[in-house]
């Protein structure tokens, strides 16, 4: 998957769970999606972000990850929009 395919927007409500967990400061375990599959990773969300037609998440250690590519913050999973 490449930031070139077209985005999806993402539910109002799973965008403020990822917004609170943010807002908070506190660790959540987030699992995206890759181009070899799915990764889980625990962090801390730095920011929320527009770039063009996408929206990111920027986690503390500075990776970025397009929004249409989480799958789960904590136990809250995606929902199609």
């Amino acid at each position: 998957m490449s930031d070139t395919d077209d985005y999806q927007p993402v539910a109002c409500g799973f965008y403020d769970e990822l917004g609170l967990r943010m807002m908070r400061g506190t660790p959540c375990r987030l699992v995206f999606e890759t181009d070899d599959g799915r990764e889980a990773v625990e962090a801390t969300i730095d920011d929320l972000y527009t770039e063009g037609d996408a929206e990111y998440v920027r986690l503390a250690d500075g990776t970025t990850v397009r929004l249409d590519r989480v799958v789960a913050v904590d136990e809250v999973e995606r929902t199609p929009s």
